[in-house]
């Protein structure tokens, strides 16, 4: 609460006169996250290019950010934005900390470290959006292995070996994350060499996690993409700038005002911007900017430069709930540390997962559930995600560009989806159950012998967001997208977005894999 109070002041003290000139750049990417990062690496090697980055956070350079076993750290630091959403009616009218990441690698910097691409049906999905080819599944392996550099079992079609990406399996692989593997094949999944290979074109299966780390140490794509060209002279990097709105003449975009040190700074792009602040940032500055649904903007007293609706709509994530058991006799893994996924059921489409699953060394439960269920002194949780028919929003609370979002979640709006969750929550259940996960098992599971009406009121309790907001600004083709296949927002020139916000809906897994991709296909048609 203090950093929003810190950032509300800057907004009051920066109103204050006109902006000041910071110079002139070709391309301005705002944002310094994975996609943000992978654009503005790729579209610095050409140094003819003057590219400016812009972050409204501090730097890298923390043991919490490279020990990616200590990514739980971060949360609530001033690299986590720390959010908070307005009360859900589906979730017992509570409010959710909506972490996200705020500094140099963004969420790539303060996550678990997990490399997980979407599954094929995602990708085809996209392309069929947006009627554009260059989205779909075989596109995006293409843009992968020109990305990865891969040390697991060699895949030639699927992965690549000169990216600047190092992925991995998880290793050395702790015996309860094998034990939860062998459960998950006894419950009738298929084993799998990599989440990110064939298992990706598949409906379900398990497998040890991909992670993106060399000798143990967290690569971001900052890291990766930008780092090696720091001492560029034609890209410069500046952290602690918060934009606050694009800046058009007619309806071209030629620049961004942010605050920095107290102080009101524009920053000219004589090509394009790039919007790259994520699901809630995005959204937050294009309203800013005059560019969102016109009914709201005018509300505010917001002049309304280009009417889209789809602006700050259709907020897609992941609903986050644990399946939470007492430890038994083996020894648990370290509480961050989590090795092993498992993806199961469809949404539409026999051979698209709805749910994944992680596992944990400890209870994770919100205080809600603590205090209704009570906290298990050692446990172990399976970790359940799960897409949702329902969708959310993001809106502007005031004018302010120092005020906080509005957020609304909408889990659980689409009463379907908690019975899927507690469906969802059985099958965890037998995977625990199995002979397998017997030695880390204790003498019961959190809600024993409940109810399908007891876990339902229980998953209410224990909902919580698994940090994989998008679609607040979304690609497509239809009138109600945001931006085009390029990632050009319609009626305006000049400005792109390219993070999470525009993926039409959540991939099957974790967001940050999908968000270079995103980066890398904002790079290619700059440079086209």
């Amino acid at each position: 609460m203090g950093e929003r109070r810190q950032q509300a002041e800057a907004g009051r003290t920066a109103d204050r006169g006109e902006p000041a000139d910071e110079g002139e750049f070709d391309i301005i990417v705002c944002g310094a996250g994975p996609a943000g990062s992978t654009a503005a690496g790729m579209l610095a090697a050409d140094e003819d290019l003057r590219v400016l980055l812009l972050e409204a956070g501090p730097d890298d350079a923390d043991e919490r950010v490279s020990d990616p076993d200590r990514w739980m750290e971060n949360l609530g630091t001033e690299r986590d934005w720390g959010y908070v959403t307005e009360p859900g009616a589906g979730i017992g009218g509570r409010r959710l900390v909506y972490s996200m990441g705020r500094g140099l690698g963004g969420g790539s910097s303060i996550n678990a470290g997990t490399w997980s691409r979407g599954h094929r049906r995602n990708w085809e999905d996209t392309a069929a959006s947006c009627a554009d080819p260059r989205w779909d599944y075989r596109s995006t392996l293409g843009v992968y292995r020109e990305l990865e550099t891969w040390h697991g079992e060699p895949d030639p079609g699927r992965r690549g070996t000169a990216g600047p990406m190092h992925v991995r399996p998880a290793q050395p692989l702790h015996p309860f994350f094998s034990a939860m593997l062998e459960g998950a094949e006894s419950a009738g999944l298929d084993r799998y060499d990599s989440p990110n290979g064939e298992l990706a074109e598949r409906g379900s299966g398990c497998a040890v996690r991909d992670e993106f780390a060399v000798g143990g140490t967290r690569r971001s794509p900052y890291r990766a993409l930008v780092v090696p060209r720091r001492r560029q002279r034609n890209l410069t990097v500046l952290t602690r700038t918060l934009v606050t709105r694009v800046v058009f003449e007619c309806n071209r975009a030629v620049g961004v005002e942010a605050v920095t040190g107290g102080r009101r700074v524009r920053f000219r792009a004589a090509r394009e911007v790039v919007l790259s602040l994520g699901a809630v940032q995005t959204p937050k500055v294009l309203m800013q900017s005059g560019i969102g649904p016109a009914r709201h903007l005018e509300s505010l007293g917001i002049g309304v430069l280009a009417d889209l609706p789809g602006v700050g709509a259709n907020l897609g994530d992941h609903l986050l709930f644990g399946c939470v058991g007492e430890a038994g006799a083996r020894e648990l893994p370290p509480p961050a540390r989590t090795q092993a996924v498992c993806f199961w059921g469809a949404d539409g489409h026999a051979d698209l997962p709805r749910f994944f699953m992680y596992s944990v060394g400890t209870a994770f439960m919100t205080p809600e559930a603590e205090a209704r269920y009570g906290k298990p002194e050692s446990a172990f949780t399976l970790l359940l995600g799960m897409s949702l028919r329902s969708r959310g929003s993001v809106r502007l609370a005031d004018a302010d560009p120092a005020g906080a979002p509005v957020i609304e979640t909408g889990y659980f709006d689409e009463p379907d989806d908690l019975r899927d969750a507690v469906e969802a929550y059985r099958f965890a259940e037998t995977i625990a159950h199995t002979e397998a996960m017997r030695p880390y098992r204790g003498s019961r599971m959190l809600l024993g012998n409940a109810t399908d009406a007891e876990v339902a009121a229980y998953i209410r309790t224990a909902a919580f967001t698994y940090w994989h907001p998008c679609g607040t600004a979304r690609i497509g083709a239809d009138g109600d997208a945001v931006v085009d296949s390029e990632l050009r927002v319609r009626g305006v020139e000049n400005l792109r977005v390219a993070d999470a916000s525009v993926l039409p809906r959540v991939p099957s897994g974790n967001t940050m894999a999908p968000c270079v991709v995103v980066g890398h296909r904002a790079a290619t048609f700059l440079r086209g």
